[in-house]
């Protein structure tokens, strides 16, 4: 959990820094989407200004003042979803684990049971 939450946090950071050093489009594009995403705008940098990065990026209508810090709402992001996602693994791992305790029993089953024809006929010696 705690290594998805470091790369999408160094992920954002790169881009971040890369618009911020050059103004590439393709980067530009790819930070706007991500504020898009998770309605947030830009981070809190000791770096420097970071005003006009926000003014290019951040969605219409939204100022540094009215989104919050990017990183914060990844991280918020990443905790609510990353509980959703241990509980369905933990369930999906209880099935299997059932299922091949199932799947054992009837092989072991059929398997140790090898005249089927028989079943219910005795013979009395």
């Amino acid at each position: 959990s705690s290594q998805v939450e470091d790369s999408m946090m160094d992920v954002y950071d790169l881009v971040y820094e890369e618009v911020r050093r050059n103004a590439s489009s393709f980067r530009r594009h790819e930070l706007t989407a991500i504020h898009e995403a998770f309605l947030c705008c830009g981070k809190r940098s000791p770096f420097g200004d970071t005003a006009s990065v926000e003014r290019k990026t951040c969605p219409s209508g939204q100022g540094r003042d009215a989104g919050q810090d990017c990183l914060r709402e990844i991280q918020d992001f990443l905790k609510k979803h990353m509980d959703f996602v241990s509980t369905l693994l933990g369930i999906a791992i209880g099935f299997m684990v059932y299922g091949m305790i199932l799947t054992s029993f009837l092989w072991f089953s059929i398997h140790f049971s090898s005249n089927l024809d028989r079943k219910g006929k005795y013979i009395l010696r």
